[in-house]
């Protein structure tokens, strides 16, 4: 069974360092897999002990340690250094392919949630800005809305036609126009065939 090749020499000797003080697991694993009669070794098959690591499935074991620096070396090696601070599963991932301790998976979120950086850059959702509704107007043709509708058939020379609603009262004056009509050809057309007749409004809602 071959040792992954990511592990650095430095990392490796103080792992190997650390399975010697390991006495709850790490040593009596070590003496288990070494010297054992086949018998006891029989219920250990996914273990073994190789170079003076042990390996749990082909992953590194990584020992207790009493401030749990191993594990925090191997978690910032694959969070902090090789992938840009990814995100919790994809950090688990990456350390599963190579490395294995009890408890991975709640060490590497724990870490992760006290990383400055990734608190720092997380994404923090958009401030949502309460719509607020038109004011209803007091009194008739205060306030209107105005659209196009377009594309229609040709009728009189006009494909288009020119919407405007008065919000109070929902009365509604339509003025024949041209799809490619501009700004100032539309404010005459509201001069002419709206403002002469309703006055000029307080205000103007168009899309």
């Amino acid at each position: 069974m071959a040792i992954p090749t990511g592990i650095n020499e430095e990392l490796k000797e103080a792992i190997q360092e650390a399975i010697k003080t390991d006495t709850l697991t790490g040593q009596k694993l070590k003496e288990i897999l070494t010297s054992s009669p086949r018998q006891v070794n029989k219920g250990l098959q996914e273990w073994n002990y190789e170079d003076g690591l042990i390996l749990y499935k082909g992953l590194i074991y990584i020992p207790k340690t009493k401030d749990e620096e191993l594990k925090r070396q191997v978690t910032q090696q694959f969070h902090d250094n090789l992938m840009g601070h990814p995100g919790q599963w994809k950090t688990i991932e990456l350390i599963s392919r190579e490395y294995w301790w009890p408890g991975i998976t709640e060490f590497v979120k724990a870490y992760i949630r006290g990383c400055t950086t990734c608190q720092t850059t997380k994404i923090q959702p958009p401030t949502k800005v309460p719509i607020k509704p038109n004011e209803i107007p007091e009194g008739i043709w205060e306030t209107i809305t105005m659209d196009f509708i377009v594309d229609l058939p040709v009728s009189q020379g006009y494909d288009s036609i020119l919407t405007v609603v008065d919000r109070h009262s929902k009365a509604i004056i339509l003025s024949p126009c041209h799809k490619t009509i501009t700004a100032e050809q539309t404010s005459q057309l509201l001069v002419d065939n709206v403002w002469k007749r309703t006055g000029v409004p307080k205000a103007i809602i168009s899309d």
